[in-house]
């Protein structure tokens, strides 16, 4: 998913079911903020709200710099609130065009408004005025309800470097804005790489027919492959030639090299230098010091504790499939990271019944869409209906949710590759709900394909609309501080995991899985799909602690002049059962080391937490309304306005334990 901001700014995001804003402050944010513009024709369009928007911060946080710190406390804290939506809204807008938009030109434009504001936010997360304002209000008698969301603001001034000297603070800024700056023209890079490989028809045997038909030849008797992930995928699954996965492997593994060698090194040793000068003895340090899980040391440990359950699992996974594939090539010494998907889709196909090819006849994406709207009326209680208004790409769509008669927020769906686009698959925030004043808004940006899915896409589109889903159920809280994206960053992901589960239910699948006949997938074929669910999970999750390990390396002190592929491999082969292929730079298009810094741990620790809240569901069915609806309200809905470990133990009844994690991973054993 994409965080609200690139860098963990003092002001980058909160939350609390609160009290009342202060009633003796007028907020000014909604109007400078003014209207959706996602779809501007030139940059022009771009460039003068942000300038409007920017010149409104700019005096806004003049005047609540100025208020007295005698002011009723919480006025002050609406003050503070106001400013808050201002920055950080102006921010997400651009950032949305950025990532969207088809023009280069206008994305261009969006990219400098960006860090602009990313600019603006920074400047302001070095105000002691605002700090000092913010302690005004913490020494006051204010409702218990509002403590989370202050303490938060408060922690992440002080890691910001709030109380450093003015010296400091000025290196300090700068070398924030020098980081955004990084991100952005990291994520610039992975987008803006064109290459791809060329084909022989004959190469491409074992592809499905309607990738082949969607992929012709050229003059030059040869089928182009991008990088795009519709395009690419699908060879690593279906192409029988080991040698050309093996040039896509190549190819898809050193995307954005070399340009990105030395982005990242900059940013890597430019973090390192900001938590030197914050008082902390590595990045990581201070990425994790708002997190749940604290310290690196922890981190480390929850990934060897995961490591110990998974690895023998995932060990006989993989010499399961290197036995198959051997089978077809005697001579194979080793089992080839380009080989991983195809070995494991010949093994469901063939030990478990399961022809991935099959599949994939029962999940068209607009059926897929429109099941998934349907599943979330159905267990939330609300009516997804078409929203009337300007669009970017004539393939975008947008809609409002509905609750009780009543417009509660409003969405995109840009799903499908487009030259320049954001590569990936994310939810952007776009408005931050306020009650009473503002609708949360948010785009859903995937790169599907048009036609059939593979079903691990119907999970990933269900995991992202359900960070949608919480961005909006969340948006009706008093402050702007109290999204979710105040949570503890290393829990944000559990939400859209837990639903990932659902699109493994018959019950659900039927509705909206069915062939081009019109005849739903068999209970028969998704039993199966089942039975063979476990099969390579641990080898995954393997590699998702990899994934994890290296961003950890790389922001716990890479030594001067060090070879970044040398020092990702290490960590990433410290725990993935294949190494990546030699001469590739997989970092250099791994774009969470950008947004999440060292925290990539999130996608695991936020399982662990999803795998309990599960077992509510798991209790009652998974299509039980009345416990999807006590989870909207106890765990969704409130946002950012209590530590998530309140809002599971609320839910739960207990605190939540790693115990369902460990168990659901071990199932893979049997």
């Amino acid at each position: 998913m994409q965080t609200l901001c690139s860098f963990a700014l003092a002001l980058c995001l909160v939350g609390t079911a609160a009290p009342a804003l202060g009633a003796d402050y007028v907020p000014v944010s909604d109007a400078a903020i003014g209207a959706i513009r996602l779809v501007p024709e030139n940059a022009a369009e771009v460039t003068a709200p942000c300038d409007s928007r920017l010149a409104a911060l700019t005096s806004l946080r003049a005047r609540v710099e100025a208020m007295a710190l005698s002011t009723e406390p919480l006025t002050l804290l609406a003050a503070y609130d106001d400013l808050y939506n201002l920055a950080n809204t102006t921010s997400l807008e651009a950032a949305t065009i950025k990532d969207t938009h088809p023009d280069a030109a206008i994305r261009a434009s969006a990219e400098g408004c960006m860090q602009r504001a990313n600019a603006a936010l920074v400047e302001m997360s070095m105000s002691r005025p605002l700090y000092e304002r913010l302690m005004a209000v913490r020494k006051a008698q204010i409702p218990p309800a509002l403590r989370y969301m202050l303490n938060r603001q408060l922690g992440a001034y002080r890691r910001a470097g709030v109380d450093k000297d003015e010296t400091t603070r000025k290196r300090i800024a700068e070398l924030q804005n020098r980081i955004n700056d990084g991100i952005s023209s990291f994520d610039r890079n992975i987008a803006e790489d064109a290459r791809s490989v060329a084909a022989t028809p004959a190469e491409l045997k074992g592809m499905p027919q309607d990738w082949l038909a969607a992929h012709p030849a050229g003059a030059d008797g040869l089928v182009r492959i991008s990088m795009a992930y519709p395009d690419a995928r699908p060879v690593f699954s279906y192409a029988d030639s080991a040698e050309l996965r093996k040039r896509m492997a190549f190819a898809f593994g050193n995307r954005a090299y070399p340009a990105n060698d030395s982005v990242l090194r900059q940013l890597v040793d430019d973090r390192a230098r900001f938590a030197a000068l914050a008082g902390y003895p590595s990045y990581a340090a201070y990425d994790f010091g708002n997190r749940m899980a604290g310290t690196p040391e922890r981190v480390k440990a929850f990934l060897d504790d995961i490591d110990r359950v998974v690895r023998p699992i995932g060990e006989a996974d993989a010499a399961c499939m290197l036995a198959r594939l051997r089978q077809d090539d005697p001579s194979l010494g080793a089992l080839n990271s380009w080989s991983t998907s195809y070995a494991s889709r010949l093994v469901r196909k063939e030990d478990y019944d399961v022809d991935p090819e099959q599949v994939r006849q029962y999940f068209a994406f607009d059926k897929v869409q429109a099941g998934m709207l349907d599943l979330a009326q159905h267990l939330f209680g609300v009516e997804i209906r078409p929203w009337a208004t300007e669009v970017w790409a004539p393939d975008v769509s947008a809609y409002e949710m509905v609750r009780n008669g009543a417009v509660i927020g409003r969405f995109y769906f840009d799903m499908h590759p487009r030259e320049g686009k954001y590569t990936h698959a994310a939810m952007a925030p776009l408005r931050i709900g306020i009650k009473g004043r503002e609708l949360p808004v948010a785009v859903l940006m995937t790169n599907f394909p048009k036609g059939l899915m593979e079903h691990g896409d119907v999970v990933t589109f269900l995991h992202e609309f359900g960070h949608l889903m919480h961005w909006i159920f969340a948006g009706q809280q008093g402050y702007a501080a109290q999204n979710p994206m105040e949570l503890e960053n290393d829990v944000i992901e559990a939400p859209s995991q837990l639903l990932e589960e659902w699109v493994w239910d018959y019950d659900t699948l039927k509705r909206f899985a069915t062939n081009a006949a019109g005849e739903p997938i068999p209970a028969a074929l998704v039993e199966k799909m089942n039975s063979s669910r476990r099969f390579a999970e641990a080898f995954g999750t393997m590699t998702q602690l990899g994934y994890a390990n290296a961003s950890l390396a790389f922001y716990s002190g890479v030594p001067e002049g060090r070879d970044l592929a040398q020092v990702y491999d290490a960590a990433y082969g410290r725990y993935a059962a294949v190494p990546n292929p030699e001469g590739t730079h997989t970092y250099a298009a791994f774009t969470h080391l950008g947004g999440y810094g060292a925290s990539v741990y999130t996608y695991q620790w936020s399982k662990a937490l999803s795998s309990d809240l599960l077992s509510e569901f798991r209790k009652h069915g998974l299509r039980d309304q009345a416990t999807a609806q006590r989870y909207r309200d106890l765990v969704l809905a409130p946002g950012g306005s209590a530590s998530m470990n309140a809002l599971a133990k609320h839910f739960l009844g207990r605190d939540w334990t790693v115990d369902a994690y460990r168990a659901e991973l071990q199932l893979g054993d049997q």
